[in-house]
């Protein structure tokens, strides 16, 4: 027996039901260098960390990694003057979104950003004419937002606990980046849908799990320790429709980003590209160089198209209330 198997079976009895259909047949997936085991349900083929880590430890652990001992040198503060440095870059990211979200929701209302960090697209989407609002469970990153961006509809909170607002308040709530951190999905979900105005919209970006097809367990989302879920489409629609939404769009997106690329990366890692004019340009050249030999650039489309890009886009719509 090898040790993912020695530890699948130590932790059968600690081991809590699928979250999604409350199965308990399991196959083991990988087992992570911080000692959390990733499996996979045997019957929606939800992925996700089991037994889950204790939740003092992930947010001992995940306030040690963005802000440490000095927060002017954490994550923290590289999230801060990365978004500073390069503002038109992601102001165009930012109005990208709202512009997507304008397809679906073109009389612009209430939005709740969750998961908001310093409040950037809130602020976009106030900027556009939404009644933005923004929970975040940094308090660093909500002073920031009150204090530089003088956002004071950022709030301080998590999915954790109850939302501070009134049922079906809003037209639109977001969850870039977040769903796969939450300790529980499904009731995640229902809260948000008690927050929502019938027929409201949620919008949601993970990653894809099925873009691991070639990489198995060196899949680059694998091994991000604050990611404890891991959807496809598949899972997500089930996870959703049992919370009360139902999906109106769905796409993948940068194929070649997760599917045959074994590195890991670092979030809110320094940017390599260089601060000088001349530095840009060669950066941009040896880019576009190394995009126009790989084959990925061209066929990478391809298994957008087929469900395996790296991240999934959703927009799923609210259908009935959740007691």
């Amino acid at each position: 027996m090898n040790s993912r198997d020695t530890v699948f079976q130590a932790t059968r009895s600690q081991r809590l039901p699928c979250e999604c259909c409350g199965n308990n047949q399991f196959r083991p997936v990988l087992y992570r260098e911080d000692g959390t085991l990733i499996v996979h349900c045997e019957h929606c083929h939800l992925e996700f960390v089991n037994p889950l880590p204790d939740p003092s430890i992930m947010q001992n652990s995940y306030r040690s990694e963005m802000v440490g001992e000095d927060p002017s040198q954490g994550h923290f503060s590289q999230y801060i003057l990365e978004r500073e440095k390069r503002e038109k870059s992601f102001s165009k990211l930012y109005h990208s979104r709202l512009k997507f979200i304008d397809r679906f929701k073109p009389n612009k209302g209430n939005l709740l950003d969750i998961g908001c960090g310093a409040g950037f697209f809130v602020k976009c989407a106030l900027d556009k004419g939404w009644k933005g609002h923004g929970l975040e469970l940094l308090p660093e990153y909500v002073q920031y937002a009150q204090d530089n961006l003088g956002l004071h509809q950022v709030q301080q909170g998590s999915l954790d606990n109850d939302l501070p607002f009134q049922p079906q308040t809003f037209d639109v709530v977001t969850l870039w980046d977040l769903i796969e951190h939450v300790r529980h999905p499904l009731a995640c979900l229902e809260k948000i849908n008690r927050a929502t105005k019938p027929g409201g919209l949620l919008i949601i970006w993970t990653p894809n799990v099925k873009n691991s097809i070639f990489v198995k367990e060196q899949w680059l989302s694998y091994k991000l320790n604050q990611h404890i879920y891991f959807f496809s489409r598949n899972s997500l629609e089930q996870i959703l429709k049992k919370a009360g939404f139902k999906i109106d769009y769905i796409t993948t997106n940068k194929a070649k980003k997760g599917l045959f690329n074994r590195n890991n990366t670092i979030p809110f890692k320094d940017s390599n590209k260089p601060n000088d004019k001349f530095g840009k340009f060669l950066f941009s050249v040896k880019r576009d160089l190394k995009n126009a030999v790989n084959p990925l650039t061209y066929c990478g489309p391809l298994f957008d198209i087929a469900g395996y890009g790296f991240n999934l886009l959703v927009v799923a719509s609210k259908t009935n209330e959740v007691p």
